[in-house]
């Protein structure tokens, strides 16, 4: 479908963002498994449960404004997660493999951000306000994952970094 207004661009972004979180969630319900620390395991669990609510709130946000997600591929999602698969071939030990995990993971809540304030704009912009709201909530969520992981990576490294 081409792309022939702000509305268009909006809905393919918000698309992308969809497929973003669709593709979050099943990464990492796959890295739970692969966790054997505790603490970041009980937060990944979180997170994968957090973005299949961020999901379910794109979902009410296409409602709103009468439309369906596009098949728009999010390919910073694809490269992050091919990324990871090729860091973990490489079978590294379980403390690196939990502090690689815990940067991917930043990486990720980082796109999410931008990602996020970007659609918002264009949804207040566009008047779109009840779509807006639910963004909002999706960024809040997003920051205060950034932040969690943020706080366990930081912990993880200083404690390995110890004693290396």
């Amino acid at each position: 479908m081409p792309i022939t207004s702000p509305a268009d661009l909006f809905l393919y972004e918000l698309s992308g963002m969809h497929d973003a979180e669709k593709k979050k969630a099943a990464w990492k319900g796959e890295i739970v498994g692969q966790i054997r620390s505790g603490p970041l395991q009980d937060i990944m669990r979180v997170e994968q449960q957090e973005s299949q609510q961020k999901v379910k709130n794109l979902e009410s946000c296409f409602q709103a404004l009468g439309s369906q997600p596009r098949d728009v591929p999010c390919l910073a999602v694809d490269g992050m997660r091919a990324e990871y698969q090729q860091f973990m071939s490489q079978n590294p030990s379980p403390e690196s493999m939990e502090m690689y995990t815990c940067g991917m993971m930043l990486k990720a809540s980082h796109f999410g951000l931008g990602s996020y304030k970007g659609l918002i704009d264009k949804a207040m912009l566009m008047g779109e306000n009840q779509c807006a709201q639910l963004l909002q909530t999706n960024l809040v969520i997003n920051e205060e994952s950034t932040g969690r992981t943020e706080r366990i990576g930081h912990e993880m490294s200083r404690r390995v970094m110890a004693t290396a």
